[in-house]
């Protein structure tokens, strides 16, 4: 199989941009009180800083590119030990917290940016081969070839990228299966697979590095039937009416709510991908 292959078979339809915004902008109040547990997010993420660090590529001087930034955890890490960082993010909700969160920790040597990566202009930023490091963690953004290739083309020394290999939603899976009488067509792993083969046949190698991962999801039950609802009808293209989607998951969930809450175990395996350009 040669690069043509891979570039045509991942794809992402951009005319979704909005509606991943929407998705993103509801997901940002969670994401900032770091769901599951925080005391495991921040291990995470010293965890990858020490994985970057020993790997030499996290010098002291650093520029860096943080996509996907979400409320700026990691922007924010980066920024206590980097030069400058500068953090993208599509939805406007989570700028605004990870701005926030900037100011909190005092810092002057980060900058937030409003703009899907996918359509992200580098030469218009003046971005290309300008950052040491191009990072992009759990970034559903990075859904094409030309999108993993820019991180390339923004990077002057080395980029890292990580994603879902598997994923079992328990909950999801079941309300995929009471809506549309199937299970649901996962697509975790095809984003790796296909970042793996599209680097290799472009003259790059990166390390790869899997991790098993576990948690737990509780939400209130609105905020679960909106969620979930969003979620199942982004899933599927099935011509069914979604007022009909979101009357059998509000049945479904109210069913099976506990003093008012819905919760979740997730289980995952994850690749982190690191290579220099």
């Amino acid at each position: 199989m040669n690069i043509d292959y891979f570039t045509e078979a991942w794809k992402k339809d951009l005319s979704e941009l909005e509606d991943t915004q929407a998705f993103w902008n509801m997901r940002a109040d969670d994401f900032n009180k770091q769901h599951g547990n925080q005391k495991q997010g921040e291990n995470r993420r010293e965890q990858v800083i020490e994985f970057l660090a020993s790997r030499n590529m996290l010098p002291a001087d650093a520029k860096i590119l943080d996509i996907g930034c979400g409320p700026g955890k990691y922007s924010i890490a980066f920024a206590q030990r980097a030069k400058q960082v500068t953090g993208i993010d599509i939805s406007p909700k989570m700028l605004e917290y990870a701005s926030e969160n900037a100011k909190q920790h005092k810092l002057d040597n980060v900058l937030f940016e409003l703009s899907p990566w996918e359509t992200l202009k580098l030469e218009e930023c003046g971005w290309q081969k300008k950052y040491d490091l191009v990072f992009a963690s759990m970034c559903p953004g990075i859904s094409s070839a030309d999108s993993l290739l820019k991180m390339c083309q923004a990077s002057k020394g080395a980029c890292f990228l990580s994603s879902f290999v598997e994923r079992k939603d328990d909950l999801r899976d079941k309300l995929h299966q009471e809506v549309y009488g199937c299970d649901p067509d996962h697509r975790w792993g095809k984003n790796i697979y296909y970042a793996i083969n599209v680097l290799w046949l472009s003259g790059y190698y990166p390390e790869i590095t899997y991790y098993d991962n576990e948690f737990d999801h509780v939400w209130p039950l609105d905020k679960a039937i909106e969620l979930y609802s969003h979620q199942l009808k982004r899933m599927t293209k099935s011509g069914q009416n979604p007022g009909d989607i979101e009357e059998k998951i509000s049945r479904y969930l109210v069913s099976i709510a506990v003093d008012g809450f819905v919760s979740e175990k997730v289980q995952s395996k994850v690749a982190w991908l690191c290579w220099k350009v």
